[in-house]
């Protein structure tokens, strides 16, 4: 029984010891790529994205000024074609295709589905809508207004349970929470490259939302929700009737389906939303924490892109072939101020680095305060080959000049934020680790996300208290090739 997200981390924690016997993936009952909903009426999105924003800008920017009064379909088609969308492909060499998207996703099973009611949208009716995005069009699900607060637009990002835990179990709902927070910072930084406002909601009502999109909340819930203001304060949204049966069918991917209680649990316990957003004095020290010394982190004066914010979206890969090249200062400095440039809330998770191979940098264990933009060394010497063989001997990882990890004391976070903290912690992750792979991209190096290993192993390599774990690490730095 899952009564906390405590109890649920440490029940899906891996330990070297007793992985047991390999299991091997139901082929036979492989998940759908793509949500469908047959019959719908639907709106062809435009693919063409004239857009040429660098990520250094888009990060600086705290307040978006455009009034979102000045939102045209033109708009909507830049946003869906920047945040969620098929950006290349891959032949196997057993004949099949894996189409390459604008986010990463552990095991490249994609649980995410983006919904979107709009209102006032110019060439659009108002109403609730499915993004489609093989066909890249929009599925009428509903007309009418349904945003609240007078949103001109609402994003609702869910995530279909038996995509990921088809290969990942119990453990699936961790990728759940980080694959979406990729999608929500993408979505983020696509506003802000077109200077509209958001609001980002992580604290809705379940139940509610489910009734709106149709929802089978066995098989798919919701667990972000982004909107943009309008000029107005007074929504004046309907009352959604219930949706045909077949919608509620449309959340199964297979036809042998299996559940995986500790998935459903977690997600249900973690439903209250959060009782406080008081920001948190020093979650840092809540994990144990106390570095010794640090230093200031310059942002550099000119950013060494080599490449714009869409085109980067284009490009970006989870690259493994790192080579022992050592880290150019600047483009350490770069990444850094990616990381700690705006006001992402991270008072859920604190972040950090070991250090390998950086210009400059003594090699070492480095915790990133992220308003003050310095890092505070705790260890020194070569830990990237241990966190390797920490993360199920994936070599490669000692390869990387920097490894990336997001920390949370789960005991503190419960206490201070309620059961949704976990929610708000994975999601936050998620979203710094998706900034992690564009900032790497437009630098010209390679990242790669990791949500695979052994947790208690981690735990003891960054010496944290034994409340605090690491959620999530990302691998940058050079790369033998960078397509």
């Amino acid at each position: 029984m899952i009564t906390s997200a405590a109890d649920y981390h440490r029940h899906t924690g891996y330990d070297r010891h007793s992985l047991g016997v390999p299991r091997f993936l139901d082929w036979t009952n492989q998940p759908n790529t793509y949500k469908e909903y047959p019959g719908l009426k639907t709106t062809a999105i435009s693919r063409d994205i004239s857009h040429d924003a660098m990520l250094s800008r888009i990060i600086g920017e705290k307040y978006p000024g455009q009034s979102s009064a000045d939102f045209s379909f033109e708009h909507l088609c830049s946003i869906l074609g920047l945040t969620y969308t098929l950006t290349g492909k891959t032949h196997h060499s057993g004949g099949g295709v894996f189409f390459h998207r604008s986010v990463p996703s552990a095991g490249g099973l994609y649980p995410c589905e983006l919904y979107m009611a709009s209102r006032y949208v110019p060439g659009l009716e108002s109403g609730l809508y499915h993004y489609a995005m093989g066909q890249h069009v929009l599925e009428e699900m509903r007309t009418g207004n349904f945003n609240e607060k007078g949103y001109v637009l609402t994003f609702f990002i869910t995530v279909i349970f038996f995509r990921s835990a088809w290969k990942y179990r119990d453990r699936a709902y961790r990728y759940h929470l980080l694959d979406s927070g990729h999608l929500i910072e993408n979505l983020v930084l696509t506003l802000k490259s077109l200077n509209l406002p958001f609001e980002s909601d992580y604290d809705f009502d379940d139940e509610c939302v489910s009734h709106l999109l149709g929802l089978d909340p066995e098989k798919e819930v919701c667990l972000a929700a982004v909107g943009v203001p309008g000029s107005d304060s007074d929504s004046g949204a309907e009352t959604a009737e219930k949706l045909p049966e077949s919608f509620y069918k449309a959340s199964k991917m297979a036809f042998g389906e299996s559940s995986y209680p500790a998935v459903e649990e977690i997600h249900r316990n973690t439903a209250r939303g959060v009782i406080q957003r008081e920001p948190v004095p020093d979650i840092l020290s809540q994990t144990g924490i106390f570095p010794h010394s640090w230093i200031k982190i310059p942002s550099p004066d000119i950013f060494p892109e080599k490449m714009n914010y869409s085109q980067a979206i284009q490009k970006r890969r989870s690259l493994r072939n790192f080579v022992k090249t050592p880290l150019p200062k600047i483009q350490f400095e770069a990444l850094i101020a990616f990381l700690c440039a705006d006001d992402l809330a991270d008072d859920t998770v604190c972040t950090g680095f070991l250090s390998g191979n950086v210009e400059g940098l003594e090699p070492g264990c480095y915790w990133l305060n992220r308003s003050e933009s310095s890092a505070g060394q705790t260890q020194s010497g070569i830990l990237t080959d241990n966190m390797a063989h920490i993360c199920l001997n994936q070599e490669w990882l000692s390869q990387a000049a920097l490894l990336f990890f997001f920390v949370t004391n789960l005991k503190y976070l419960e206490q201070t934020f309620g059961p949704r903290g976990y929610r708000h912690a994975m999601l936050t992750a998620g979203r710094l680790g998706q900034r992690l792979y564009l900032a790497a991209t437009v630098l010209g190096l390679g990242c790669c996300g990791i949500g695979a290993f052994y947790d208690k192993e981690a735990g003891g390599l960054l010496e944290l208290n034994e409340d605090s774990e690491m959620l999530y690490l990302a691998a940058a730095g050079p790369v033998k090739k960078f397509d």
